[in-house]
Parts: C-alpha cells; sequence; structure tokens
C-alpha cells in the first residue's frame, strides 16, 4: 500500500485563455504540456462541461510559447490537470459572465435569469428562448447594425492554496494539497532452476478523486507501472572504482523489454471527489509507480522464501542471496 502528497511550490499556479470564434467554437490557450498523458483533452473535457458544450467545438492550442502563453508552474507533481484545471474553470467562469451580459442586453433581460448551455444562452424560465453563441461571440449586432459589447475573451488563474514548507526542526508543514491512498500488487512465476521469474499480473487501486477521462487514466496507471517494474527488474549503472558510469547507452542499460511486461494489467479506481479539486480530480501522474517495486520484492521474496531488500531483482541477485542465506 502506498500514501502520498504532491509536492509542490508553495506559489504554483495555472493560467488559462479562452477567446470565442464567429462560428461560436472556443480556443482554449494553456501552458501545459501534453506528453502523451492527455493533459490538453482533459482541459478540453473540462470546459466542454463547465459550458455545457460540444467539446468538438473546442479547440485546445497544442504547442507552447512563453511569449504569449499565460503561466504554468511546472510538469511535475501530477498537478496539471489539478492546476490547469481550476484555471480553465476560472476562465471559463469569466466568459460564461460575458456571454450573459450580452445576452441581457440583446434579450432586454437581466443577467440573472439567464443560463448558458447547448450553443446558446436562454432564459431560465422559458429556455425556448435565448440567443446562439454564434451571435454572440464577436459582439451581438441588432438589425439596424448596431452592434455591442464585441468579442468573448475570457482569462484565468489558479494558486496553490494554504501551503506551506516543511519545517527543518519539527517536520510539521503541508507540502501538497491532498494526500491520495492505494494500492499495488504483483504476481509472478518463480523458476526454481534458474532463479528467473515471469511478471504474470500487475495490480494497482487508487483513489484518485473524480476520474475525467477513465481510459486515460487506466493507460497512466499501466505506464506507471510498467516504469516501476522496470527500476525494480533490471535498471541500474555500473560504476568503476573512479565513479564513472560504464553503461550510459541504451544498448548496455538494460530496461524492461517488450515481451517481459505483465501479462495482465489490472487497474481500478475509489472515486472520492477533492473538494477543491476541478470536478473533483486529483492528481494521478505518478502513482502507479511507487509501490511496484515494492510488490515485486515481496512477491519474489515470498517465493524464493528469502528477503530481498536492494534492486534491481535480478536472477543473479536472488540467487546470490538466497546463496548467503543458506550459509
Amino acid at each position: 500500500m502506498f500514501w502520498k502528497t504532491t509536492t509542490t511550490a508553495t506559489n504554483a499556479q495555472s493560467g488559462a485563455i479562452i477567446t470565442f470564434e464567429p462560428d461560436g467554437s472556443v480556443n482554449l490557450n494553456c501552458a501545459a504540456i501534453e506528453l502523451g498523458q492527455g493533459t490538453k483533452t482533459t482541459l478540453a473535457q473540462i470546459l466542454a462541461e463547465k459550458l455545457k458544450m460540444d467539446i468538438n467545438k473546442i479547440h485546445v492550442t497544442m504547442e507552447v510559447n512563453t511569449q504569449y502563453d499565460p503561466h504554468q508552474w511546472r510538469t511535475v507533481a501530477s498537478s496539471t490537470t489539478f492546476l490547469a484545471g481550476r484555471a480553465v474553470i476560472s476562465a471559463a467562469d469569466d466568459v460564461i459572465a460575458q456571454l450573459k451580459t450580452t445576452a441581457s442586453i440583446a434579450m432586454q433581460c437581466t443577467v440573472e435569469d439567464l443560463e448558458v448551455g447547448g450553443g446558446r444562452v436562454y432564459l431560465k424560465p422559458n429556455p425556448e428562448y435565448g440567443v446562439k453563441i454564434e451571435d454572440l461571440a464577436i459582439g451581438y449586432k441588432f438589425p439596424n447594425g448596431h452592434t455591442v459589447e464585441g468579442q468573448i475573451v475570457g482569462h484565468g488563474r489558479y494558486v496553490q492554496r494554504h501551503l506551506t514548507p516543511i519545517d527543518k526542526e519539527t517536520g510539521f508543514g503541508k507540502p501538497g494539497p491532498w494526500w491520495s491512498i492505494g494500492a499495488q500488487a504483483v504476481e509472478v512465476e518463480w523458476d526454481t532452476r534458474d532463479y528467473s521469474y515471469k511478471i504474470i499480473k500487475a495490480v494497482t487501486v487508487l483513489d484518485g478523486g473524480t476520474i475525467i477521462n477513465p481510459a486515460m487514466a487506466t493507460q497512466q496507471m499501466r505506464s506507471g507501472m510498467y516504469l516501476g517494474l522496470s527500476f525494480a527488474s533490471s535498471e541500474s549503472f555500473i560504476f568503476n572504482d573512479q565513479g564513472i558510469v560504464q553503461n550510459p547507452q541504451l544498448r548496455t542499460y538494460k530496461m524492461l523489454r517488450f515481451g517481459e511486461q505483465p501479462v495482465e494489467y489490472l487497474v481500478d479506481f475509489i472515486e472520492s471527489p477533492a473538494a477543491d479539486g476541478p470536478y473533483g480530480a486529483r492528481g494521478i501522474g505518478e502513482y502507479g509507480v511507487i509501490s511496484v517495486p515494492a510488490a515485486l520484492a515481496n512477491a519474489l521474496s515470498n517465493a524464493a522464501k528469502v528477503e530481498l531488500n536492494q534492486l534491481p531483482l535480478t536472477p543473479e541477485f536472488i540467487w546470490q542471496t538466497k546463496r548467503e542465506g543458506l550459509k
């Protein structure tokens, strides 16, 4: 089992900018980095949910340019969905207020009477009366040509709250916004003849708050388990007596190879929504890695009937440890 917080800077933050196009589509600009983890898709989902809009109408800027992107802290600490997601919700609140203001002028009603959804701004008591977002996106034009308000451009930001550094003397402090718990397990098939083994199953169950995109979250857990098993089973630097690395190339630095991964990955989530996360989400990026090496060590310790507490868990190391234990 594992229990982990996401240590972040006390001023870690994210920003987001939303602009509307004449056809009612939306551009989302956020400096969160896309490394294949699906961040941009998740942010589009969050924005679509907030605007009650078809996700296909949302275009997310993929490239990052610090000259015109809002600030984003780092791509670390499982914090991107949490920080950028909150920034996107803040920016969405800004554009919703602007849409309602423009629509209230066009419909001659109060802002409080209006709701946004389905590509329209409409009256709460009578949803059949409303204005299409495309007619508001760059300002509302009256029949006589007079136009009010102009393009909808919103911005939002979010900064970590109530965090403090760890006090070096007392150990007290709040280094992260949440604690997450989970359990991981590994099943192995061990060959008693040559001390080799095959990984049959790797399992992760995590309380990740609200899981916004289950398919992507599951793949993150699988890739995390793969990374942890690679650390545990084969990865190691070899040094000479001067401390110089002797295996700096991928040809000599041994990693878990195709065919050596688990036959089956099992992933499940317990969803306890985070009070301050975007729609209850918490970060999950690193959690698939954390205790897989220990789970593999425990499985092999159980199989070999010897305490294994060092990585990597190579057949040679298991054999040597078993041999020394028999002396």
